[in-house]
């Protein structure tokens, strides 16, 4: 897991060839601006507002989730964030996993890694993580989630 704030984008563009459009992208997202799902040439995501938590719909903690053909980009527009993260080979799978939809999800310990607004966090197929927790603030957050497919 990388984790460092958008100003300093440009020290990851030699990791993908493809950082760079990604970047200019979520350097153009405001407050302000739609959610929505996009597609470009090379990655796709989406904007979205959400309440914060570390809790479940089911009232379980939240489980962990890992891909393998897809490394995600988490960028916090406004608000605060938790994620949740382990490595992939010190969690439990809790279900089997999806080819199609790319995820695996898993249970057990994580820490948490905090994201403020301008922050990111890019999350590989060894990082099992958990988006969307509570940071101790008010849980409004304003984030974009952008998946990369990879090799």
């Amino acid at each position: 897991m990388i984790v460092a704030n958008i100003k300093d984008a440009e020290r990851y563009y030699s990791l993908n060839p493809n950082f760079k459009d990604v970047f200019a992208f979520l350097k153009t997202l405001r407050k302000d601006s739609p959610e929505e799902r996009f597609v470009f040439d090379s990655f796709k995501g989406h904007v979205a507002s959400l309440t914060t938590s570390d809790i479940a719909p089911d009232g379980k903690p939240k489980s962990a989730e890992a891909h393998k053909d897809y490394l995600d980009i988490h960028y916090v527009i406004a608000g605060r964030e938790a994620i949740g993260y382990a490595d992939i080979n010190t969690l439990q799978p809790i279900t089997e996993y999806d080819s199609e939809q790319d995820y695996l999800l898993l249970t057990g310990d994580m820490y948490k890694v905090f994201l403020g607004e301008g922050d990111f966090c890019i999350v590989f197929p060894e990082d099992a993580h958990a988006p969307g927790m509570c940071a101790g603030d008010d849980g409004r957050l304003k984030k974009a989630v952008v998946k990369l497919r990879l090799g």
